[in-house]
């Protein structure tokens, strides 16, 4: 690892996250020290060994011509595309979810910075797949997936890493999926999986696959632990592994694919109103989907009543959408009554919760709660912040 800026959430594997989402949220574009780490395996140096690295591409249809492709030819021969796109960690608000449901869940208790806005580079996969004989023929592409493998280190419930998008995301020419070897103008580093990883905007990061060295179109989806047997959204009455295990509802689920409408508030802080006897606020977050943003609004009266916020950061169909906006409280005997005191009466002791809401361009719009589930995955409840006023 570089300089980083991390909250440490375990050591082997290194996963870790920004401790603020305050200064998060400061930069439209995440710099790399504030790029949160996710790893289910040792993180690899392939730097000595990268002009000799390459991707096998190969598959269960017709006509496919398996490749053994250089990442020399990737980066030098490939046509170049960059997509500015969101990373988000499956896992990302586990603990919101834990703290709003009451009810403990697997996995890392990550907060709500398993996010980073990045400017990728690298090549079209759509063009990879050309390459090795797949028809540009949508039906051609139907019940079929992509399989990403990485067989660089063997992980913590597999021999590998894997994961599988359905063929059709993958040749989209709007799809934006790339091989990448760039991050924000820069080679990735070994953490962010130089020299190749894969790029899928819109969906969770568990798609994303690091140091991939292999690619195969198949029938069926990853047969990866990580596919098959993790990252699902298992019913909330699953209540332990055991039980998800001994029950097989790892199968009788779907796999995690695209992101949820979601918004997180990442600050609210008291600033000088122009009402006697108000409070003005300002919060400000951030929220993703799987297409853009169309507006997010936030309560500071337990969703009653709403009022739109200005997105001030979201650039083209992939990326994070940031957002702030301005509210008076005035704080009079009819209000306050709708308010929590904190440790007794007076100003200064009122905590004031502010919500927020995404609606999203397909016009779905964010739950105000969402049901707990084992794994604690996909959490997308009303962002929440409590201020003291």
């Amino acid at each position: 690892m570089g300089v980083t800026d991390l909250h440490v959430m375990g050591k082997i594997p290194y996963n870790a996250e920004p401790p603020s989402l305050s200064e998060l949220t400061s930069h439209p574009i995440t710099p790399l020290h504030l790029v949160y780490a996710r790893n289910h395996s040792d993180i690899k140096d392939l730097h000595s060994g990268a002009e000799h690295y390459t991707v096998k591409v190969d598959g269960e249809i017709d006509d496919i011509k398996p490749l053994d492709l250089p990442f020399t030819q990737v980066r030098d021969a490939l046509p170049r595309k960059e997509v500015t796109a969101a990373l988000v960690c499956a896992g990302n608000r586990r603990a919101k979810m834990a703290e709003r449901t009451g009810k403990r869940v697997e996995g890392i208790n990550w907060s709500e910075g398993t996010i980073a806005n990045v400017r990728w580079a690298g090549a079209p996969l759509r063009v990879v797949l050309l390459l090795a004989g797949v028809a540009d023929d949508s039906a051609a592409w139907e019940g079929l997936h992509v399989c990403f493998a990485s067989n660089v280190a063997p992980c913590e419930q597999d021999t590998y890493y894997g994961g599988s998008i359905p063929l059709e995301k993958a040749m989209s020419v709007d799809g934006d999926v790339l091989l990448a070897y760039e991050m924000n103008g820069q080679p990735l580093t070994p953490d962010y999986g130089f020299p190749l990883r894969v790029v899928v905007p819109g969906c969770s990061g568990m798609r994303w696959v690091k140091w991939v060295d292999h690619i195969t179109i198949s029938r069926a989806e990853s047969p990866n632990f990580y596919q098959q047997r993790d990252y699902k959204v298992l019913p909330e009455h699953v209540a332990s592994m055991a039980m998800a295990d001994s029950e097989d509802w790892w199968s009788k689920v779907p796999s995690m694919q695209n992101l949820p409408c979601n918004s997180v508030v990442a600050n609210v802080k008291r600033i000088r109103s122009s009402c006697p006897g108000g409070v003005l606020l300002k919060a400000c977050g951030y929220a993703y989907s799987d297409c853009p943003i169309e507006r997010v609004d936030v309560s500071v009266d337990g969703g009653v009543t709403w009022k739109q916020c200005d997105i001030t950061y979201q650039d083209g169909r992939w990326s994070w959408a940031l957002w702030e906006g301005n509210f008076d409280l005035m704080l009079d005997e009819e209000n306050v009554s709708d308010m929590s005191l904190a440790g007794g009466s007076g100003w200064g002791k009122l905590k004031v919760t502010v919500l927020s809401r995404a609606t999203d361009r397909a016009g779905r719009v964010q739950e105000l709660t969402y049901p707990w589930n084992l794994r604690g995955v996909g959490y997308c409840g009303a962002g929440e912040a409590t201020v003291n006023v």
